[in-house]
């Protein structure tokens, strides 16, 4: 079982990959001038890739993103701001799930900060991952890397991902969940400051004996797209 799961998400993960190489593609070219039509092209590549959604995509920019789980809608990219975007793919069933954040313009340097924040807290809290860590160590771990920021962490820090989207074992401070060897889970920080903006760094990651693979291989170091005329 545990091979067939590994097998489904690995190959769901590179759907994820793929498509947020052809959307990058895309932005930089001027094909999309609305939330909506970003989430309309990554469910039709999924599908193009014979994959079903995971769950609804989520595309949402500048204070949007505050959201969690904002349902695209017709505002412009051309306004600036980061810019969410979380989707997954379902391949046999099982479910990936992955998020960035990009740019549209330059960010400042305080941007800059929160965002490094961010990518610090996914990358640091990915390297404590291994079979027997408790989810809500992580978790409290994820809290203290964004400091005076952790007041606009609202959720928790990840959850586990099966044929359902949000399932066992989760990383948070209520539940106390150790995570075991062949668990896929997901590491997803985020900054989200009302009014103003939100930033989500998110990866599928597979959990070994002693350590971990990152499934969803997408950069993760800040995209800034200058938007076309």
């Amino acid at each position: 079982m545990h091979r067939v799961k590994i097998r489904s998400i690995t190959a769901a993960c590179k759907i994820n990959d793929r498509i947020f190489s052809a959307l990058l593609m895309g932005l930089r070219q001027g094909k999309f001038e609305t939330e909506r039509d970003i989430s309309g092209f990554i469910d039709s590549q999924i599908r193009k890739a014979g994959a079903r959604k995971a769950f609804p995509t989520i595309v949402a920019i500048g204070k949007n993103a505050v959201d969690w789980h904002h349902r695209p809608a017709n505002s412009k990219l051309a306004e600036g701001g980061f810019c969410v975007i979380d989707f997954g793919a379902r391949v046999n069933r099982y479910c990936s799930d992955m998020t960035r954040t990009i740019r549209f313009g330059k960010a400042t340097a305080k941007e800059k900060g929160i965002y490094a924040k961010v990518l610090k807290a996914n990358m640091l809290c990915i390297k404590k991952t291994r079979a027997g860590v408790g989810g809500h160590e992580i978790y409290l771990y994820s809290r203290k890397i964004l400091g005076s920021h952790a007041r606009f962490f609202g959720h928790g820090l990840g959850h586990g991902l099966k044929k359902i989207i949000h399932a066992h074992p989760r990383l948070s401070r209520k539940h106390r969940h150790s995570l075991r060897e062949g668990d896929i889970i997901t590491i997803e920080p985020g900054i989200y400051i009302p009014h103003r903006m939100g930033i989500r760094i998110e990866d599928s990651v597979l959990v070994k004996a002693n350590g971990f693979e990152v499934l969803t291989k997408s950069p993760k170091k800040l995209i800034e797209v200058s938007l076309q005329k």
